[in-house]
């Protein structure tokens, strides 16, 4: 079978089973999108309410309308070193292994140990 314009290799069947039959479901309910339409009141509806239980439907809704918040993560290391003493080289490895989560940002320079890293 030939590929799709504007779709990747992947398969998305075997990737989101569930996401998939939700999508074959809601273009079965016609062009009206009547059945997405009915989930969004619902969705409206619960993050309406005055409870605790609200809050997962009102972060979806904020998630939807504005986008989810960027995360930040703080990097410290401890060590002797002083920043300006790094080559290029070294803080891009190092960098590079810390969002891989792999110990070889300690090897970068010689060190024995991974840097502390707090999230």
């Amino acid at each position: 079978m030939a590929g799709v314009k504007g779709r990747s290799g992947t398969n998305r069947n075997k990737d989101k089973p569930f996401a998939e039959a939700l999508r074959m479901e809601l273009l079965a309910a016609g062009e009206d999108h009547k059945a997405l339409r009915c989930i969004a009141r619902n969705l409206i509806a619960l993050a309406q309410k005055e409870e605790l239980a609200a809050l997962p439907a009102i972060s979806a809704v904020a998630d939807r309308l504005d986008g989810k918040p960027a995360q930040e993560a703080t990097v410290t290391i401890d060590d002797k070193r002083d920043a300006t003493d790094w080559t290029r080289e070294e803080l891009v490895a190092f960098l590079r292994d810390a969002s891989n989560g792999s110990a070889g940002a300690a090897e970068a320079d010689g060190r024995d140990r991974e840097p502390d890293i707090v999230h």
